[in-house]
């Protein structure tokens, strides 16, 4: 019989309890007799004096000290209660456990210990840092780091993975690179296993899909798109190159068990919003990462299932930036906006806040050019202004949000139908201003409103912006905290939703397979 009983600091505690209805002569005379509450504390007090004793004898024969620069030393007690837990798994110690029996004990010996890290390796990357479980199928590399072998020249196509991290071939520059966390997220995942990588990882790839939270599929779609949406040959109906590839991989994953299985836990990255265009309904029922739903239908992607993931900014980031009132000041202009001003859609505003704004003496608006000349351009207008235009385009998203990000530059958002990377920890409102589309169209309504901005107001979103641009930035190797890290955690957040529905789907398995009636017996001649 179990029975719950009042526990230390006011927790409890399950203990085995007799039976009142069990015959006490039947149980067998070698059982353990159960030991009172009061027994347990003293033999939890009796581990915790044994360790304290070994601690002394360490500290009196010198062990107990780490030199740390010249001359001065420090208690390294985190690390020796380390190797005793390390020892003795069911030690339990605490501050408090230390304090209730020597009052005296120096408690600045507990600065950095995290008892639940005890067995943790907390350096590079490995299973036991990583927040998820990631499962990769080995995939030809024409579906992947093949599309880069034309132009690098160090990738051999025969192979499917590069042989090491020098033998990565780089994503393509330009306006390419703003769809690339395909690249970024398969490239971290592919590297994390490595015995050689030291940066840190929230993915770590296993070996079985079965015991992975979520499975990748390392298509780039979106270079696909790029590189290769052209039509091919006179026939109307004659498939490109992207479309052929989107056909041979749902043919490879149809062979694949874990499709048929855990078809929701397989992760496809479409950030491009051309992307995957000739395959997406046979694919509605993966987990998508995307810029935006612009162009998607609601059964095919939505925020329920589907990962927001940020654009890779192109204007290079600001890293000479100072501080607030510096940069406030040494920005003359209130907004800018650099970029195509007659768009399709919900794009249509940028014609009419064109014609509201364009006369405005503080105001830069004006077309951009996505050539070198236009990136430098618009990485000097945005760093000499104190707002960003962001408006919705052919979708609600676009790269200039995060350019604005890179460039400290804060945000004023007028697209009614974005959803933001990262919302669910990420309050957009302490670095980004949102306007709606209605209010943004009345005369003088913007002009207005940033130029009786509070200087204190900028001045905190502009220092929230210099926090939070790291988590907007895709690299390799990765660093905790980036846009890498951020995508992957979003991701584990919904494995819990996707776990929940896969054991709901497996509660009638066993009752269906028995309704299934039996194949009929073949004679064989």
């Amino acid at each position: 019989m179990w029975r719950s009983v009042p526990g230390r600091n006011g927790g409890s505690k399950i203990m085995a309890m007799p039976d009142p209805e069990l015959d006490l002569d039947d149980v067998p005379t070698k059982s353990k007799p159960l030991r009172t509450l009061e027994e347990a504390k003293w033999i939890r007090k009796g581990y915790v004096l044994a360790t304290l004793a070994l601690l002394t004898l360490f500290l009196l024969s010198g062990f107990g000290f780490t030199h740390i620069g010249h001359g001065t030393t420090s208690l390294a007690a985190p690390t020796i209660l380390s190797y005793l837990r390390t020892l003795n798994a069911d030690l339990r110690t605490t501050r408090a456990d230390y304090e209730e029996i020597y009052p005296e004990f120096e408690s600045s010996v507990f600065t950095d210990f995290n008892p639940p890290a005890w067995n943790a390796t907390t350096d590079g990357c490995n299973p036991n840092s990583a927040k998820l479980k990631v499962f990769m199928y080995d995939l030809p590399a024409q579906f992947h780091y093949g599309m880069l072998a034309e132009d690098e020249h160090l990738f051999d196509k025969t192979q499917t993975w590069p042989r090491n991290v020098t033998a990565m071939p780089h994503y393509p520059g330009g306006l390419y690179q703003q769809h690339s966390p395909e690249y970024w997220l398969i490239s971290d995942v592919l590297t994390s296993d490595m015995p050689d990588r030291t940066s840190p990882c929230t993915a770590f790839r296993v070996r079985d899909w079965q015991v992975a939270d979520v499975i990748l599929v390392p298509y780039f779609a979106s270079l696909s798109y790029n590189k290769y949406s052209r039509q091919i040959g006179t026939k109307r109906h004659s498939l490109d190159r992207n479309q052929e590839l989107q056909a041979e991989l749902l043919a490879f994953l149809k062979a694949q068990p874990a499709w048929t299985a855990r078809r929701e836990d397989h992760v496809v990255v479409i950030h491009h919003p051309n992307s995957m265009v000739a395959m997406r309904k046979e694919f509605r029922r993966v987990m998508f990462v995307v810029a935006d739903f612009g162009r998607y239908g609601s059964e095919v992607a939505n925020l329920m299932k589907d990962v927001v993931a940020p654009y890779k900014h192109v204007i290079p980031s600001f890293s000479e930036d100072t501080n607030a009132a510096a940069s406030f000041n040494s920005r003359p202009t209130l907004l800018f906006f650099q970029g195509a001003i007659v768009r399709k859609e919900g794009g249509v505003i940028r014609q009419q806040l064109y014609n509201l704004l364009r006369r405005e003496p503080d105001v830069v608006f004006a077309t951009g050019a996505t050539t070198s000349a236009g990136i430098r351009s618009a990485t000097t207008g945005m760093r000499g202004s104190k707002f960003c235009l962001h408006l919705a385009g052919d979708t609600p998203s676009s790269n200039r949000l995060f350019d604005a990000v890179a460039s400290h530059c804060v945000p004023l958002i007028i697209s009614d139908e974005i959803e933001l990377p990262f919302e669910d920890v990420l309050d957009y409102s302490q670095f980004c201003i949102f306007v709606n589309a209605s209010d943004a169209l009345r005369k003088g309504f913007v002009t207005n409103l940033l130029r009786t901005f509070p200087v204190e107001d900028w001045a905190r979103m502009h220092a929230r912006l210099r926090e939070v641009s790291r988590h907007f930035e895709w690299q390799h190797p990765s660093e905790a905290g980036d846009a890498v890290h951020m995508t992957w955690e979003a991701i584990a957040r919904k494995v819990p939703a996707l776990t929940l529905s896969r054991h709901k789907r497996q509660r009638y398995a066993r009752s269906q397979l028995a309704d299934t009636p039996p194949a009929p017996n073949v004679a064989i001649l």
